[in-house]
């Protein structure tokens, strides 16, 4: 009886943590663009983002401009590069940006838009101009530009 009672827990225990998971990480989350800027995309700004719970989102539109560094392919299919920041826009970063990614903004690139007209592949040293919903990503605590969904390479 005492082995049966607890497996139950354990089974009970697992699910909890199974649907926080889910809910707070893996799940969807529809946040709806409040910005009527044709320069920003409109419905779902995180349409096609990879475990969207793990966001929260700051800003459903964001502008930038900056050089970017360390550009990789993500095993999620995204294009992630940092950003060093014009001046003008260094408020967007917090601490985890400072601390964990040399004081630079991260910005991602997701499969739905790598093809899009609106989107140029920068390479290392690159200064663009970049449009996207600005987010924390919870699980590492720095700010980010995800998704970007336009990308001018200006210089």
């Amino acid at each position: 009886m005492k082995k049966k009672y607890l497996a139950a827990i354990a089974v009970v225990i697992v699910a909890i943590i199974g649907i926080y998971g889910y809910y707070h990480y893996f799940g969807p989350q529809t946040v709806l663009q409040t910005n009527s800027d044709p320069s920003c995309r409109q419905g779902n700004v995180l349409d096609g983002v990879d475990r969207q719970a793990r966001f929260n989102v700051l800003s459903t539109c964001e502008t930038i401009t900056g050089t970017v560094h360390d550009i990789s392919k993500q095993d999620d299919g995204d294009y992630q590069f940092n950003v060093d920041l014009d001046s003008q826009y260094k408020h967007l970063l917090n601490d985890a940006n400072n601390n964990q990614v040399k004081g630079m903004l991260v910005v991602e690139i997701i499969p739905k838009d790598q093809n899009s007209s609106n989107v140029q592949i920068p390479k290392e040293g690159d200064k663009i101009r970049a449009i996207g919903a600005w987010v924390t990503d919870t699980p590492h605590g720095w700010n980010e530009i995800h998704p970007v969904w336009k990308i001018i390479i200006t210089k």
